[in-house]
Formats: structure tokens, sequence, C-alpha cells
């Protein structure tokens, strides 16, 4: 197991999140972007490296597009929704909050925090969250070593 995926495993106790992913882009360098979930915890299955996306595509790509904070609700019972977000098809998410992790203006990851039944929060709420970006910066920076 990776520091990484440590890492994402104690925050999303601590975060009370049921799935917490990290998307990155795996493209070769030069190539189109291509968002895969590279890191997840509270997982039900694998299936979810299966999905790939492109910039604009899924929440991961939504948030890599803009550079910011999306969040998407009640997505169980909106088949749109299901459509669009296949992870949370996949991992039956009913709520989603998609954080961009940036360096230098950069996006270089996406941290998403799921839910499977609805939950009520407020932008303090996510104050812990924001704060612990930069320890999850550094560990991409070292490239989150495992641990053998």
């Amino acid at each position: 197991m990776s520091q990484i995926d440590l890492w994402l495993e104690e925050r999303r106790k601590e975060w009370q999140a049921d799935f917490l992913g990290l998307a990155q882009d795996v493209a070769p360098p030069f190539q189109q972007t291509e968002l895969r979930w590279t890191n997840v915890a509270g997982n039900t299955s694998d299936h979810y490296r299966s999905i790939r996306l492109r910039v604009g595509k899924g929440i991961a790509g939504e948030v890599w597009r803009t550079g910011r904070e999306q969040r998407a609700t009640e997505i169980q019972s909106d088949s749109q929704n299901l459509l669009k977000y296949p992870i949370a098809r996949l991992e039956q998410l009913d709520m989603t909050i998609g954080i961009p992790l940036m360096k230098n203006g950069i996006i270089r990851a996406v941290l998403l925090l799921g839910y499977r039944k609805p939950i009520v929060t407020d932008v303090a709420d996510l104050t812990a969250v924001y704060a612990a970006l930069p320890a999850l910066s550094a560990l991409l920076e070292e490239g989150g070593h495992k641990d053998d």
C-alpha cells in the first residue's frame, strides 16, 4: 500500500466520507489528457480502474476543466447524473465533492469525496479538507512511494 493510499484511508475515516479518490492524468507527455482513478479508499469494487475520462467529462473531468471545486448531489435519483458520473454509478455515491490539487496554477490531480447517503454540508465542513491538501500535494511530489 502506498503512502497516498494510507493518506486517503486515514482522511476518509477522519472526514467520515464513504469514498475518497484521486484522479490523475495518466497519458504520456504531449498526448491528450486521460484521467484515471489512480488511488482510492472506501471502494466497493475494483471497477473504478476501468474508468477513463477526458477533460470536461465526469466529476474529475469537470474539476480538471474548470480548476474549481464541483459538487453533485442526489446523483442516484437522477439518471442523467448516473450517466454523467461513472464513479458515482459504480460506487453507488449519492453526493460527491471534487477538489482540484494545483501546483503553480496547473492542475496535478483531483480529490473526490463521495457519500453513499445524503449528508448536510456547508463550506465550513471542508476547512479540514483544504487544510490537508498541502500534505497530499507533497506525497504526489514524492511519488507516494510504496511501503514494503
